[in-house]
């Protein structure tokens, strides 16, 4: 596979440096992994995630709006409801995290990253 030169690491506006940071939201790839297989309303992410507040679910779901990672969907119905969804882009996220996540199942993970530490 080929991969284009990369450019600008460690600057500010370092592409690669934007998407770890915006995947460091502690509870990112939960998230994600959640929307993997389909649409969810807030209050079923909530469900989900049990241990995440309203407020931070809130804002974890505004940046990855933001980023263009997840989608928003009004209901229009009398209760208010809002669905989110995987963007296209989010969804090409979703299957590079799930080959990363492949990668480390493999032993390309914590234990190979120890054993680079010591070496």
């Amino acid at each position: 596979m080929e991969t284009k030169p990369w450019r600008g690491i460690g600057d500010d506006d370092c592409p690669l440096s934007d998407t770890l940071r915006l995947l460091g939201g502690k509870h990112t790839t939960m998230i994600l992994h959640c929307l993997v297989h389909g649409d969810l309303h807030f209050l079923e992410l909530g469900r989900a995630l049990p241990n995440v507040s309203r407020k931070v679910l809130t804002a974890e779901l505004r940046s990855l709006i933001e980023a263009e990672i997840l989608v928003r969907t009004e209901e229009g119905d009398a209760l208010g409801r809002v669905r989110y969804g995987l963007s296209p882009r989010g969804r090409e996220l979703a299957a590079i995290l799930g080959r990363l996540y492949d990668w480390a199942i493999d032993g390309g993970g914590y234990e190979q990253s120890k054993r680079w530490s010591n070496a």
